[in-house]
């Protein structure tokens, strides 16, 4: 081999093994942690809309069983799959809206979140795993009853895959990512250059192979046609977060598919348009370090877009 071929080998090597350590931190930085609750918020409880709540702990997961007495019980079990935060303790007043329609709702805590154990997430598929735990779980506590799905962002993306894993009676995702590798070159792209975020879009699928084989890289749109298991897929049209152009949304085409497009919504489109003012209100004080929200009014922030429940709602129950 010439002394050039050699110095260019070697340099292939060492750009390689740079941009691989580089996507691996960014990774890292995305995944590589915990997400627990903010002491300085409020989180609403099982109490705070008169639900029961029972215990459910399988193996590092934890949750809750949740249900509402005095309403009529229907023929199924909404397995709720929460998104890239605190665990389903974000999401009580959807829990809860489920639960006045008479469904039992199952919520666990993906690993890392919550009241799940676990120092970090792990990486994006790791939340399809803890989807197909709470699958199994509601199955056998649950045999005679509809399975049905429901997840929001990460949540969403982990429903999709998981109803080609597990037999499911239909699935509602809302806002949710197509791809492991976008998702995290989506959120690199804000602070660095696009060209250099899709640079490493090869080195992130490398380090989600690594973590989890070949399942690590799976899309969600693609699981979704493939699961033949209808589908509903909610999408804000000014979602900063998860971008249209980066969504399952965008992706999934088929026969089994519904798609409902909300205008004029971005990340949380369950809620009305007032309400993720106010929620982007609250994460603007959090960055900017105010630890004091006793005046902030958290009722305002999670009001849910009664339309757009009721689509979820009117999907779950037609035949």
């Amino acid at each position: 081999m010439d002394t050039w071929q050699i110095i260019v080998t070697i340099v292939f090597i060492v750009v390689f093994i740079l941009l691989f350590l580089f996507a691996y931190l960014l990774h890292r930085i995305a995944f590589r942690k915990r997400c627990d609750k903010n002491p300085n918020l409020k989180y609403f409880s099982a109490d705070d809309f008169n639900l029961t709540a029972e215990n459910i702990e399988l193996g590092r997961l934890r949750g809750f069983i949740y249900a509402k007495d005095g309403v009529q019980s229907k023929d199924g079990v909404v397995v709720f799959v929460h998104g890239m935060g605190p665990g389903h303790v974000a999401y009580t007043t959807e829990i809860a809206y489920f639960c006045n329609l008479g469904y039992t709702v199952v919520a666990l805590d993906s690993r890392g979140c919550g009241l799940s154990a676990g120092k970090n997430l792990k990486g994006m598929y790791e939340g399809v795993n803890s989807a197909v735990a709470a699958i199994d779980f509601a199955s056998g506590r649950f045999p005679d009853k509809k399975i049905y799905l429901v997840g929001h962002s990460w949540g969403g993306y982990s429903a999709l895959c998981a109803c080609k894993l597990r037999r499911v009676e239909k699935v509602i995702a809302i806002s949710a990512p197509d791809s492991p590798v976008k998702t995290v070159c989506n959120g690199a792209a804000q602070y660095l250059s696009k060209p250099v975020a899709a640079l490493l879009s090869p080195f992130l699928w490398l380090v989600n192979f690594l973590l989890f084989g070949a399942k690590g890289n799976t899309k969600a749109a693609k699981s979704a046609v493939k699961s033949n298991t209808p589908a509903l897929i909610i999408q804000g049209d000014s979602d900063n977060a998860v971008t249209i152009k980066n969504s399952a949304y965008s992706r999934a085409n088929g026969k089994n598919i519904i798609k409902y497009s909300v205008q004029g919504k971005g990340h949380n489109p369950y809620n009305t348009v007032a309400a993720e003012a106010k929620l982007a209100e609250l994460l603007s004080s959090i960055k900017n370090g105010v630890t004091d929200f006793s005046d902030f009014d958290f009722s305002a922030a999670t009001e849910e877009d009664e339309e757009v429940m009721s689509i979820m709602a009117e999907f779950l129950k037609s035949s």
